[in-house]
């Protein structure tokens, strides 16, 4: 079976937004299926651990970008588990362009949940053994939980529907970073890379839940957003932090 899974994509028309390049939700995609296809090849797909009692829950990504494709560009991007500790499996990603260019690095983390207990459990526990590539890995750092920033205020606000759920029955993480990105006007994107982005899941949405996303003050390079409960501001449903270059 492969430990290192690769997928081959084309940046389409619908992938883009209108600056013909990529959107930031349509790399996450690529990501997303690169792991679905990864989990198929090495075992663990979604059916085969359903049938076991469990399932896999992605609860962080962070994602380094040094070029954003564009409508028309080949890209291939690679993926493979670099280590399991404990209850967190770590899962890195490769972008790279049509001429072996790297252009784009993540790191993810994913919890192996029990049906049964409807708790992660420690990766120990699996019926199914994970294939760990020692000594390779796309980005080193970890992710850490963010803290709220200065001054929040409410960006708009969102309810869960039709469109932004997965066959999970909860809204999808593509879906959270459009969200994010939607607080942004065009005037403030004009000129501006988007170098980086961490988005940590802290829990699940579901269809008619009513969020919050709220934006805190810029610093000088980063934009942290949070999604919270519209009923209770106290929780909180994912947080993010966008970088941008200078």
């Amino acid at each position: 079976m492969p430990d290192i899974s690769s997928k081959e994509f084309t940046v389409r028309f619908s992938d883009c937004d209108y600056t013909s390049r990529a959107k930031l939700s349509t790399l996450f995609r690529f990501m997303e299926e690169c792991a679905v296809a990864s989990a198929e090849e090495n075992g663990y797909g979604l059916r085969n651990l359903f049938k076991m009692g469990y399932t896999l829950l992605l609860s962080r990504q962070k994602l380094r970008i040094s070029h954003t494709p564009v409508q028309g560009e080949s890209l291939r991007v690679d993926t493979w588990i670099k280590s399991v500790e404990g209850k967190v499996a770590w899962m890195d990603f490769s972008f790279v362009d049509s001429r072996g260019n790297a252009i784009a690095q993540a790191t993810t983390s994913w919890l192996l949940v029990s049906l049964k207990q409807m708790k992660a459990v420690d990766f120990s526990e699996s019926p199914i053994p994970f294939s760990i590539v020692e000594g390779r890995e796309a980005l080193s750092e970890r992710i850490d939980i963010l803290m709220p920033g200065e001054a929040p205020c409410i960006a708009y606000a969102r309810e869960a529907r039709y469109s932004d759920l997965d066959l999970n029955m909860h809204v999808n993480n593509c879906k959270y970073v459009e969200w994010c990105m939607d607080v942004f006007s065009l005037d403030e994107l004009k000129g501006r890379q988007i170098r980086s982005v961490q988005m940590n899941y802290l829990s699940q949405i579901p269809f008619g839940a009513k969020v919050n996303i709220i934006r805190f003050k810029d610093t000088h390079h980063h934009s942290l957003i949070m999604g919270v409960a519209a009923n209770n501001p106290e929780a909180v449903y994912f947080q993010a932090r966008i970088g941008f270059g200078s």
